[in-house]
């Protein structure tokens, strides 16, 4: 996870979703890590989820946006 972040050749959506997965390995709560990170604490529980649902395919991809039809 660590390599996701300083790779250069890393999205910025992935390195920050890496981000908040080392954070919370760390101990740190999703109130504390949304703020260090500027995000919203609901943003950091569903990566946070997808991560321990589906480990590193869960963050890689992004999720969809608008309806689904």
């Amino acid at each position: 996870m660590s390599r996701i972040v300083a790779s250069r050749l890393s999205s910025v959506r992935l390195s920050l979703r890496a981000r908040m997965i080392l954070l919370a390995a760390e101990g740190l709560q999703n109130k504390e890590i949304a703020e260090r990170l500027g995000v919203d604490r609901v943003q950091v529980a569903g990566w946070r989820k997808r991560y321990l649902e589906q480990r590193l395919a869960g963050i890689e991809l992004d999720l969809p946006r608008g309806p689904i039809r």
